[in-house]
């Protein structure tokens, strides 16, 4: 069923304040937010970015980078692990497969048919697209997959996969056994079951920030899968669409970071605003430096939402242009690099107390300061603004950081 924006982000908002109750628990025990996710799936918001058309809510890719905002200001973990899902959904949403004929189109066609009813049935999808020693580069894997008659047989290693153990489907980027020398990744992705024989989750999940995410290591030997689960039905897709339209796994994050970046400036206001100058009893916000430094603080966090809202917009009336695609970019860049500046000024600003962790400062500060290593990265973002200001055709896979 359709639900207007205004419904939608409401719907939102109320789930934040849930999630924020839970957030430091999940937080301190790095253990996935499960009351998070079963609030998600009750909402429908599994089929946020679902067509209308199968029973979803039809978000576009604006609705989402708004909504994704809104949860984060609960918990960022939570928002940037349920990215994972709508980067599989979006993507799915997004591609017009109508002129697509012949056994192709029937394939394309029911694949997204499948994945969006497990998507309304409340089944969680995560992307396991990154490998040790590789990081986010669809080119350089070495996961493999070889054809048997009925299938595929997976061998490899997949890090950073973000719900492991909790996901439904894990979509697992992979590189045929056999490739011809000098080739461009032929680079396809394939739905994996926890429970297929030859998947084991390494649970070793301890880290800085986004502790709730839990994204283990996951190992597939010999693991089968039938040929139905090949991503839309054909082998090879996967590099040509990241190069065309790179905005779901690139501007999903974004919006969730924008979020703890909104969550903290309110937090700085409302905590200042609430104190007293020492000795006085008057109210901090008549001081003169307290107001500059706000005021900074507010110009900053403008500059993120204005380059992360526009750069979606551009996504819906100019799609996979070097343009828009460059815009997405400058965004991640963006909210990758003053996104910590921002956390940082506010520990400054509200003082030495607000590294407690009974208050959500501490955590927001960590949280954040993982954006600029999540993909693309912030010298990646770079590398390909450079590249798109000179003129290169940043749409071809041989010129993508990829």
């Amino acid at each position: 069923m359709a639900i207007d924006t205004g419904e939608l982000f409401e719907v939102c908002d109320q789930l934040a304040k849930g999630f924020a109750t839970r957030a430091r628990g999940y937080d301190r025990d790095a253990t996935f937010p499960v009351e998070n996710f079963d609030d998600l799936r009750q909402a429908g918001l599994f089929g946020l970015m679902v067509p209308e058309s199968h029973g979803g809510m039809g978000a576009d890719f604006y609705d989402y980078t708004r909504a994704a905002g809104r949860l984060a200001r609960g918990d960022g973990s939570t928002a940037v692990g349920f990215n994972m899902h709508n980067i599989v959904i979006g993507m799915l949403a997004e591609l017009d497969v109508s002129d697509v004929g012949g056994r192709h189109g029937k394939r394309m066609n029911e694949f997204r048919d499948w994945a969006f009813a497990e998507a309304m049935d409340g089944k969680l999808f995560a992307a396991s697209l990154t490998e040790p020693g590789a990081g986010f580069h669809p080119g350089s894997l070495s996961t493999k997959y070889a054809r048997v008659d009925d299938g595929f047989v997976i061998n490899g290693k997949k890090s950073f996969v973000s719900m492991s153990g909790n996901a439904d489907y894990y979509v697992v980027a992979l590189v045929p056994e056999e490739k011809r020398t000098g080739e461009v990744a032929t680079v396809s992705w394939i739905v994996v079951k926890e429970s297929d024989p030859g998947v084991r989750i390494e649970e070793m999940w301890d880290t800085m920030g986004m502790r709730g995410t839990v994204s283990n290591n996951m190992y597939l030997d010999d693991c089968q899968v039938p040929s139905d689960r090949l991503f839309l039905g054909i082998e090879g897709l996967v590099m040509q669409k990241l190069a065309a339209e790179p905005h779901w796994v690139v501007g999903g994050f974004t919006a969730a970071y924008l979020g703890i970046i909104e969550a903290t400036y309110d937090f700085v206001v409302e905590y200042m605003g609430a104190k007293k100058m020492h000795g006085t009893g008057t109210p901090m916000i008549e001081n003169e430096m307290l107001r500059h430094r706000i005021g900074e603080l507010s110009v900053l966090v403008e500059a993120s939402r204005e380059l992360t809202y526009s750069a979606a917009r551009q996504v819906l009336s100019d799609p996979g242009s070097p343009t828009t695609n460059a815009a997405i970019h400058r965004a991640k860049f963006f909210v990758g690099e003053y996104g910590p500046r921002i956390a940082s000024d506010a520990i400054r600003i509200c003082g030495g107390s607000t590294i407690s962790k009974h208050l959500p400062l501490e955590r927001y500060y960590r949280d954040i300061r993982c954006c600029g290593l999540m993909p693309a990265k912030s010298d990646e973002c770079l590398w390909y603004i450079g590249k798109e200001a000179f003129g290169y055709d940043v749409n071809d896979v041989r010129e993508t950081y990829w």
